[in-house]
C-alpha cells in the first residue's frame, strides 16, 4: 500500500471517529431536541461519509460540509452554555480541516 494512500485511509479514519463522537455525545450532553436531532444526524452523516471516503474519495468533500455544518449550527441553536455545542463546534473545525486533505495533499506530505 502506498505511504498517500495510507494516510488518506488514517485521515478517513480519524474523521470516522471524529463522527463516532458527535453522535455519542448527544446522549450524554442534555440539550433542546432540535440541538439533539441535528447533531446526531450530523455526526451519523460524518461518519457515512468518512466510511465511504475510504473507497470514493470524493466522499470527503460530504465530511467537510457536515463539519461546516456543525460549525453553523452553533449559531443556528445558540446556547453556548452546553458543553455539546462547544465539543461540535471543536469538533466540526477538526472534521472540515481533517476531511479537506485529499490524495494529492496526502502525498504531498508523505513525501
Amino acid at each position: 500500500m502506498q505511504q498517500s494512500s495510507l494516510m488518506n485511509r488514517n485521515l478517513n479514519l480519524v474523521t470516522v471517529a471524529l463522527g463516532l463522537w458527535v453522535v455519542i455525545t448527544t446522549f450524554f450532553f442534555r440539550t433542546t431536541t432540535p440541538t439533539f436531532v441535528n447533531a446526531w444526524v450530523t455526526g451519523v452523516v460524518i461518519v457515512v461519509s468518512a466510511l465511504v471516503g475510504l473507497r470514493i474519495p470524493a466522499a470527503r468533500y460530504i465530511s467537510a460540509a457536515a463539519g461546516v455544518w456543525l460549525i453553523a449550527s452553533m449559531f443556528a441553536w445558540p446556547n453556548y452554555t452546553s458543553p455539546m455545542i462547544w465539543s461540535n463546534f471543536f469538533v466540526g473545525a477538526a472534521v472540515t480541516l481533517v476531511s479537506m486533505v485529499g490524495p494529492q495533499e496526502a502525498d504531498m506530505v508523505s513525501s
